[in-house]
């Protein structure tokens, strides 16, 4: 197994030479929107923080990776390690796996400091005072709604039903116009 160039561990690629069955694996737990701006999301486990979980194994070490940062990794064909954050930065939604490796992706490469910037522009925490300016959900209820969202999903596409998940429309909510 080569070595990282960051690090002295061994260096955790994406799918091994010619592992496409990794690939198709990872593949049958995404289910991608239909429109060119729809999220592709994950499917399979799901963490205690709402994002993926997916195992790997290399030279008998298995290793659990979030899927977002798997897919841009195999979108990018660079090494897992390679990218330093692998970012949600169109949908901020913790199961959506839709990298392609180009402008405008919904996940992307990012540094620590950008994340933690858009998570303090997003409300999601950053800085001595984030519980008190905190607007988004707690851990487990991140953890709840991923896990809504994939339910909805795992047999395919239902435009309404995720829409519903996402909570972007209240059923009780009056229309504006």
């Amino acid at each position: 197994m080569r070595r990282s160039a960051r690090t002295s561990r061994p260096e955790w690629t994406v799918a091994a030479a010619g592992d496409q069955v990794e690939v198709a694996r990872f593949g049958a737990k995404v289910v991608r929107g239909p429109g060119p701006a729809d999220c592709w999301l994950w499917t399979g486990a799901i963490a205690d923080d709402g994002y993926g979980r997916f195992w790997i194994r290399r030279d008998g070490v298995v290793r659990v990776v979030r899927p977002h940062r798997y897919a841009l990794a195999l979108a990018l064909q660079v090494g897992l390690d390679d990218v330093e954050v692998a970012e949600h930065a169109v949908c901020d939604v913790p199961i959506c796996v839709r990298a392609e490796g180009k402008q405008g992706d919904h996940i992307w490469a990012s540094t620590q400091a950008e994340n933690l910037a858009r998570m303090g522009w997003r409300g999601r925490g950053g800085g001595a005072d984030w519980a008190r300016r905190f607007r988004g959900v707690d851990r487990s209820a991140r953890a709840a709604a991923s896990r809504e969202l994939r339910d909805v999903v795992i047999h395919g596409w239902d435009a309404d039903a995720i829409t519903a998940a996402l909570g972007r429309v209240d059923a009780d909510q009056c229309l504006l116009w």
